[in-house]
């Protein structure tokens, strides 16, 4: 289900040519810590050796060889070795927003429960052991084969263990349609280049400005405003780290009124500055190279 937000917002970019990003990790259990953290993917964590902490939201759970988390879109999260200094062997697979969006455009209104089919959850296993093989045993053909792999677990997902997401106690239930969620989220994303105010939204959608604030806000527990500010944020990092572009010029282009007015959203969510954040960013191995650290 939707996180609190109370941790840093993430962007994930894919691999190439895969459905989303496959990292293949080994190394002592205190260089696995993660600060609180959320993102638009789905994220499964698979321990292949050893023993992790996971914290999603604000529960507590040890996984071991074998084991593995589902991670919902939006759903913040946390991880470290149980043990500091014994090695954690383990996968994560964090499968494309936009990619499942483009077979399931209603994505947005469901989560995932692994946990309500043991025969899935088993299937599950078996393709995130075969991903770990193929990246561990590179050939012609291993990218094929784990995008593949990634499909074959959406689509097991998808079909067996989705749920649809339930709107607070005490939310108008009149207008409780989930066309108007996937319009307005269409509508934002084909136009957050420039100006959008509420009143189009609203208008838009077909709602007043006050219903559909308070819809918008039950349905995504973010304010209209907050969810603009975040698709603005995620394209014009997206051109400044992939693409080269000033800060300026990609702020501008991506909707953002001033330079100034990204640098404050943007550190409201990071903590820190554009500048730092690429800085980092760019001292890593290119995505797409990262099989084993």
């Amino acid at each position: 289900m939707a996180g609190n937000y109370k941790g840093k917002y993430e962007i994930v970019t894919a691999d190439d040519n895969l459905p989303g990003k496959v990292m293949l990790y080994e190394k002592p259990g205190k260089e696995c810590y993660t600060n609180k953290h959320w993102h638009k993917n789905l994220e499964i964590d698979y321990i292949v050796r050893g023993c992790m902490w996971t914290n999603l939201g604000g529960e507590d759970k040890d996984l071991y060889d074998g084991d593995y988390i589902l991670i919902n879109s939006e759903s913040v999260h946390q991880t470290c070795g149980k043990y500091p200094q014994e090695p954690v062997k383990y996968l994560v697979v964090l499968f494309s927003y936009n990619y499942i969006k483009s077979y399931f455009s209603d994505y947005d209104s469901y989560y995932i429960d692994v946990d309500k089919n043991e025969q899935t959850r088993a299937r599950v296993r078996d393709l995130l052991k075969a991903i770990v093989f193929e990246v561990e045993n590179p050939s012609d053909f291993s990218k094929l084969k784990i995008s593949c792999a990634m499909s074959q677990i959406l689509m097991n997902l998808f079909t067996k263990c989705r749920v649809r997401r339930e709107l607070p106690e005490g939310a108008e239930t009149e207008q409780n349609n989930p066309e108007y969620i996937a319009k307005a989220i269409e509508y934002i994303r084909d136009n957050y280049r420039g100006k959008i105010s509420l009143e189009d939204i609203s208008s838009f959608v077909g709602l007043t400005p006050t219903y559909f604030s308070r819809y918008f806000k039950s349905a995504t527990q973010k304010t209209f405003k907050n969810y603009l500010n975040l698709v603005r944020l995620e394209n014009t990092l997206i051109d400044i780290q992939q693409n080269g572009m000033s800060e300026t010029r990609s702020s501008l282009e991506n909707g953002f009124p001033s330079v100034k007015s990204f640098i404050a959203v943007f550190k409201s969510v990071y903590g820190c500055a554009p500048s730092e954040y690429v800085k980092i960013y760019q001292e890593q191995a290119p995505i797409s190279e990262i099989h084993k650290l």
